[in-house]
């Protein structure tokens, strides 16, 4: 092979042998031939399912929009084991909160308001919060989730605020070092004023106070601010502005409480209720599991009784994740495949 120019130690090696691609180490680089791996490859270890797994969440809100109290309640729930907006099963778990928003006398009046149950762990630490110590707190492996509350007023040092790169570079590091550590962080931010004065109608990434690569620095990102039109009291919307694990344009409908900060889902944007949709993806997989074929969606969506766009989303998750395979439908001519779908033998290991 030619040297290349510019390169200490050039790839010695490429083979291409009855379509099996291999090639040898770079110096200080390894590189292997992509491929889609097998089982479980792309399985998201939830906490929250839905709304967050394991690296760094970021829940951005304006002042007023309840963000303390939805932390604190989701603390709970975590930490009981119990149920994230009355609907959504948690993955139990010791919890810190790390509070930067709220003095104490204040956050010990809201949780008693609250009437919370569960004893979760919280801090005051004076801002800002070093990253040596929130990586030592985390390598001990006493807390699966941590929250910050908030990263504007916790993660910026003296004469810096959301726009100064140091501050998306300690957001990169704590994704990583969470990520590593097996532990989810949930963090909140800011978002900028509407710039016309009126309430915000929809929330977007340009939304966020700071620099545009804070959303490429964490897992994903969620809004909650307040309904400009009412559907009820206290109606709030949660949602999903993207990044890697949950559906950019998910949105929850919330109804909030202002005697005791409780938080409920009303309804979704899909009219699919976050305890409907586990309902569906269990029924999925049992159907699927009953038999050794493979399923058309039109199949999968008849047994469980729901729509076609509702299997195929599901079945495409399930594939993502590698919890169910996918077989290609013989077909005539050029185009785009479709698809059967089964479940994975139990005897052996799929490829």
């Amino acid at each position: 092979m030619p040297s290349v120019a510019g390169l200490v130690n050039p790839l010695r090696e490429v083979r291409v042998m009855r379509g099996v691609r291999t090639a040898k180490q770079h110096k200080g680089l390894e590189i292997e031939v992509a491929n889609a791996g097998g089982s479980q490859v792309g399985k998201i270890t939830w906490t929250v399912p839905g709304f967050a797994a394991l690296g760094l969440v970021l829940l951005v809100a304006e002042a007023g929009s309840g963000k303390t109290s939805l932390v604190y309640r989701t603390a709970e729930a975590i930490q009981e084991g119990g149920l994230f907006l009355d609907q959504i099963p948690t993955r139990q778990g010791e919890v810190l909160v790390i509070q930067g928003d709220e003095p104490r006398p204040m956050a010990q009046a809201k949780i008693r308001r609250m009437g919370l149950l569960a004893n979760f762990c919280i801090s005051y630490p004076e801002p800002p919060l070093a990253f040596e110590d929130l990586e030592a707190t985390v390598k001990t492996g006493n807390y699966t989730t941590i929250f910050i509350d908030s990263a504007t007023s916790l993660l910026t040092a003296d004469g810096q605020d959301s726009t100064d790169e140091n501050y998306v570079r300690m957001l990169y590091r704590i994704n990583k070092l969470c990520e590593e550590s097996g532990v989810l962080a949930i963090v909140t931010a800011h978002l900028n004023k509407p710039f016309d004065g009126q309430r915000r109608k929809l929330v977007t990434m340009h939304d966020i106070s700071g620099r545009a690569s804070i959303a490429a620095a964490v897992t994903d990102v969620w809004a909650i601010w307040r309904e400009p039109e009412p559907r009820w009291a206290d109606h709030y919307n949660l949602a999903c502005l993207g990044k890697r694990n949950c559906k950019e344009g998910q949105v929850w409908f919330l109804q909030g409480n202002e005697e005791d900060f409780y938080w409920e889902i009303k309804e979704t944007a899909d009219q699919l209720l976050p305890i409907q949709k586990k309902e569906l993806v269990d029924k999925i997989q049992e159907f699927l599991a009953e038999s050794s074929e493979e399923f058309s969606i039109e199949e999968i969506a008849t047994s469980v009784n729901t729509k076609y766009e509702v299997a195929r989303r599901i079945c495409s998750d399930l594939y993502s994740q590698g919890v169910i395979k996918r077989i290609p439908v013989n077909q005539e001519g050029r185009g785009r495949p479709s698809y059967r779908y089964g479940i994975f033998p139990t005897w052996g290991t799929p490829g």
